[in-house]
């Protein structure tokens, strides 16, 4: 018990540190993502469906349904690498003076890396480097314009208590591409407590969040926050399915995002 309190404390503690020596713009497109250090087994891959409805959006327009979604196939190299691709598909009505948004918007190719073996040092980690290509009109879901490529590095610190597990997730986002000035350094976080319930449901209580430039550190209500309670199911060894429900924490956060996965792993040897 004492090391679960001293590892939530470190986690709990992470964000304002690393807060004071980064910024970040994040634009508020994004999936509410979350990232475990486990990866497939060598020569199997993972596809995954991932649909976000959102409701009360916050950037660009401020009414309507936009709709995020992102089909993902990660295919397991190595033990310790895992190398994905994605393709994003955006959807918004005409609302608000903005045109309807109907296309595809991203394509990404991330590199997963995990080190050691799990459970050999205190702590597990792993390291996803993901590089983002802006599509066709460079518009989001949101009435964002000149959407720019990106880089974004995600560590991800695992430490797990039988059925309970700690998950901190940092993450830092570069704009390397795009028709405007590109912009500095960002900062973001997928932070979760992951309970086992069962042998096939697992519930998840996630944290997510952008921070505004340096000078907006102060002011929460120029930052997005979410709370998303999530339960994964386990249908088979092959097929899993996540619901999850996300809560605005603050003024620029959207005020209620329904997101669920389908997620399948091919040669899992149990269909």
């Amino acid at each position: 018990m004492e090391k679960v309190i001293s590892f939530f404390r470190i986690w709990m503690g992470s964000v304002p540190l690393v807060v004071l020596v980064m910024t970040t713009s994040i634009a508020e497109a994004r999936h509410l993502k979350l990232y475990t250090y486990d990866i497939v087994d060598v020569g199997a891959t993972q596809v995954t469906y991932t649909f976000d409805s959102v409701n009360g959006p916050k950037a660009g327009y401020e009414s309507g349904t936009p709709t995020l979604h992102e089909v993902e196939i990660e295919h397991a190299i190595t033990r310790h690498w895992m190398q994905s691709f994605y393709v994003d598909y955006d959807y918004a009505p005409p609302t608000d003076g903005y045109a309807q948004i109907n296309e595809v918007s991203t394509l990404k190719t991330e590199f997963n890396f995990t080190f050691f073996e799990k459970g050999e040092n205190f702590v597990d980690f792993r390291l996803n480097i993901e590089l983002a290509k802006a599509m066709n009109n460079k518009i989001s879901a949101y009435g964002e314009t000149h959407a720019a490529d990106t880089a974004e590095f995600r560590f991800i610190f695992e430490k797990n208590f039988d059925k309970l597990s700690i998950v901190l997730g940092p993450m830092l986002v570069k704009e390397i591409g795009g028709e405007e000035e590109l912009a500095g350094w960002s900062y973001g976080y997928a932070n979760a407590l992951l309970i086992g319930i069962s042998e096939r449901i697992g519930f998840g209580l996630e944290f997510h969040g952008t921070f505004g430039e340096s000078e907006n550190f102060g002011n929460t209500q120029l930052q997005s926050h979410y709370i998303v309670p999530n339960f994964d199911i386990t249908v088979s060894k092959a097929l899993t399915i996540s619901l999850g429900a996300g809560f605005g924490l603050t003024k620029a956060s959207d005020d209620f995002t329904f997101r669920t996965a389908i997620q399948y792993v091919f040669a899992a040897g149990n269909n």
